[in-house]
């Protein structure tokens, strides 16, 4: 009788607590269900802070964020942040990163840390932006963001980050036109000590590179990426035209996260430089253009596990730029705009983890951030758990000496002295510089 007692109440206790995870996860999903309801909530029409109107609107100094520096500053110091891809926050990985951040930002002090994209890669998108958004804020650090391919996947629509970003006086953010593809085109505008037309000194241009062609239906693995389409590029014409009423010598640096096919133009050109051989088909189709002061190397692996992919007109090698998915032909020449302009001089993205490739091309500064990211690919520690695993080969994340590279973060510095305005430094900081 006692071993028919013991076993019944052995039994009643597995199931109690069967039934009490059961319960937990069922709390769990009815919670993270209410909190996607809510936050993947969006206005029923289109919206953002103007209407662009196809160019008709008046351009206003007062439409965007901006920073003003000193009077005498004789540059600007932006630190770009490429991909921390938060998770969870405390307790995880993502200490790492914020601890490199933190000693970054300590120790460069920059007038502006700018985030490429890929802020955060989880299903507690909110809470990841919320806990980034605090840590800049305790700091009073100036940052502004552009949003990327991972950044409204879950459980947030850009709606509802661009709402939350606003309540922050150290985010200098905005949604950008209600009338035009994306939630984060718009300037940075950069005055000398006060802020007014004729003290406009730089502008930083902010564009969203999207997340994954229209209708797909995307996963983590699909490899194939959104573009800047025609209207975006329409506005930025509309912008830049519009700063030069301020300023006609001014120029301005660009921001986004997927980058352009031209950092894959300038690899193979610098790969003929240095004599290796590339494919013919790829030969036939580079532009004639020069290159110059190009560093940095590509350690992104080709994600079909073949070495070239051959998408509507393109290749990778690991450069996965933007709309590299076969008949995406309604994206618009996107540098070719920017050479037109000649008011952009620089190029910055982030998107591809391993990849820190920089330089010149045809005359336009074009630059991979590197990435902070401990939360992102390669993060194994033991080399056994990284064979055979495309995605996280330690062979490939090195740098052009063969040492393996580290997280960390790209500062740029700009030039504000007549005679080298817009003059560029740009250099990785790995983590350890910072220790």
């Amino acid at each position: 009788m006692s071993g028919t007692y013991a076993h019944k109440r052995r039994r009643t206790i597995v199931w109690s607590i069967l039934g009490c995870l059961l319960a937990a996860l069922l709390i769990v999903a009815a919670v993270f269900g209410i909190r996607a309801a809510v936050h993947k909530k969006s206005p029923d029409t289109d919206w953002g802070s103007y209407a662009f109107n196809n160019g008709e609107t008046n351009f206003d100094i007062d439409l965007f964020p901006y920073l003003v520096l000193n009077k005498d500053a004789s540059q600007i110091k932006i630190m770009q942040i490429a991909d921390p891809q938060i998770k969870f926050g405390s307790f995880t990985r993502d200490t790492k990163t914020m601890d490199l951040l933190d000693r970054a930002i300590k120790k460069e002090q920059p007038d502006i840390c700018v985030v490429t994209g890929d802020l955060t890669l989880s299903i507690f998108t909110y809470d990841a932006f919320r806990y980034f958004a605090d840590f800049m804020e305790a700091r009073q650090q100036y940052w502004t963001f552009v949003f990327g391919n991972h950044d409204a996947q879950f459980d947030c629509s850009k709606y509802t980050i661009c709402q939350l970003l606003d309540r922050y006086d150290y985010c200098l953010f905005d949604a950008g036109p209600s009338d035009i593809h994306g939630k984060s085109n718009f300037l940075v505008n950069i005055f000398s000590g006060s802020k007014s037309a004729e003290n406009l000194v730089y502008s930083l241009v902010c564009l969203d590179s999207g997340m994954y062609p229209e209708g797909d239906n995307a996963s983590l693995t699909d490899w194939t990426y959104d573009w800047i389409r025609n209207d975006q590029m329409d506005w930025y014409k509309w912008a830049v035209d519009g700063i030069r009423t301020c300023n006609p010598d001014v120029q301005s640096s660009m921001f986004f996260h997927i980058p352009i096919r031209q950092f894959a133009d300038m690899y193979y050109l610098h790969e003929l430089e240095k004599g290796n051989e590339i494919p013919d088909a790829v030969r036939d189709k580079l532009p004639q253009v020069t290159i110059s002061d190009v560093k940095g190397v590509v350690r992104e692996s080709d994600k079909s596990q073949d070495e070239y992919v051959y998408g509507d007109d393109g290749y990778t090698v690991g450069i996965f730029y933007q709309g590299n998915a076969e008949g995406s032909t309604d994206h618009p020449d996107v540098f070719a705009c920017i050479k037109q302009s000649d008011c952009t001089k620089a190029l910055f993205c982030g998107h591809d983890h391993v990849n820190n490739l920089k330089g010149y091309f045809d005359g336009i500064y074009l630059g991979y951030g590197l990435c902070c990211g401990y939360h992102t690919y390669p993060f194994f520690n033991d080399p056994k758990i990284l064979k055979n695993k495309i995605l996280y080969n330690a062979k490939l994340w090195t740098d052009e000496q063969g040492n393996q590279m580290e997280k960390g973060v790209t500062v740029i510095e700009i030039s504000l002295q007549d005679s080298s305005y817009g003059q560029l430094s740009v250099n990785d900081r790995m983590n350890s510089y910072y220790l």
